[in-house]
């Protein structure tokens, strides 16, 4: 209770000094892996470490809750900036978009007559935005349909003629255009090459855990754990049927057999698993620096795009590192498999 308090007590004063909590101050407060993992009497141990683990895992799950619904109210308030934005980038006129969003909504219920005049209404908008926008109208396009492939590559020659009499009229401003695109793809570009570094670097790390895992010797180990285990259940389902006790020296050998090899399991598996945890760790720490930067690089990409600045706190992708480390700690007592069975092997009521 102690700690726990201990706990909260740090990262309330952390968070108010700090405005959030950061990535580092969970790595700090995660307990460090017990010494006597394979222990047989570890029960009271291992449920304080969980316990520890549980606590930290809600705050740092309400800590990332409340960081997204935030990002969600952000967003939500930049919606119509966002909307503008796109709009002014297709050269559009806003009336025109909304006159049209207007007609779609009152032609929902029209039928008949009046359903077609709100379509050629519609259609009237349609190619004055088309002409703002691509310099193109309706009548153009249906031509087309009508036109075979010689004639339509020779209207696309003319449309690119006509587009590049268009940039030689005004090259600045193409030139702009250009260079914010470019800056646009340069963001994207950086955001992509540091995320694919990071993510193999992580499933480097999680193929090491897979690895332990899938251990030869831990694989025979188990299938000697599995074994005895049948043989004892058929000893009891045998005794069972004749309405009697299994024999005790059976069990006794059998239930030997049986933790003896759960032993070799825990002290082949259990040094590896937390070897693996400690360079897992080393790189959670090492790598809170790039993940801030792909946090930075998120945000410039997010604002490239829609024209809009988010209000994203700092460590949101570090805090999801710091959550798979976690995750991963939790496993520390994955192959110490001694339990209430071994209890209560040769048990006579």
């Amino acid at each position: 209770m102690k700690r726990a308090l201990s706990i909260t007590l740090f990262l309330f004063f952390w968070s108010i000094a700090n405005a959030q909590v950061r990535p580092e101050a969970y790595i700090g407060m995660l307990p460090p892996v017990p010494g006597n993992v394979c222990s047989e009497d570890n029960s009271q141990g291992k449920d304080e470490f969980v316990a520890k683990l549980d606590e930290i895992s809600e705050m740092l799950q309400n800590e990332l809750d409340r960081r997204s619904e935030n990002n969600d109210a952000d967003s939500e308030a930049n919606k119509q900036k966002m909307m503008d934005q796109a709009v002014k980038q297709t050269g559009i006129s806003p009336e025109l978009i909304q006159q049209l969003m207007a007609l779609e909504q009152q032609s929902e219920e029209a039928t008949g007559d009046e359903k077609e005049a709100y379509e050629a209404q519609k259609r009237a908008i349609t190619d004055q935005m088309l002409q703002q926008s691509k310099n193109i109208s309706m009548g153009e396009l249906d031509n087309l349909k009508e036109t075979d492939s010689a004639g339509q590559r020779a209207w696309a020659t003319g449309y690119a003629t006509e587009s590049q009499a268009e940039v030689a009229a005004d090259p600045q401003k193409y030139k702009d255009q250009n260079a914010k695109e470019m800056q646009k793809y340069n963001l994207q570009k950086k955001y992509k090459q540091l995320k694919d570094s990071l993510d193999a670097q992580q499933n480097k790390y999680m193929k090491k855990f897979a690895e332990v895992d899938k251990d030869e010797n831990g694989v025979k180990l188990l299938a000697q754990i599995d074994s005895a285990r049948s043989k004892i259940y058929e000893l009891y389902t045998e005794a069972s049927k004749r309405e009697t006790s299994p024999d005790q020296d059976q069990l006794a050998e059998l239930k030997s057999e049986m933790v003896k090899a759960k032993k070799s399991y825990c002290a082949l598996l259990t040094p590896k698993y937390i070897d693996a945890l400690a360079n897992y760790k080393s790189f959670s720490l090492s790598s809170l620096s790039a993940l801030n930067r792909l946090d930075e690089l998120s945000n410039q990409v997010y604002e490239a795009q829609n024209g809009v600045k988010l209000n994203t706190e700092p460590g949101g992708f570090g805090l999801a590192q710091v959550s798979a480390y976690l995750r991963q700690l939790r496993g520390a007592y994955k192959y110490n498999l001694y339990g209430m069975e071994d209890l209560m092997i040769g048990y006579n009521k």
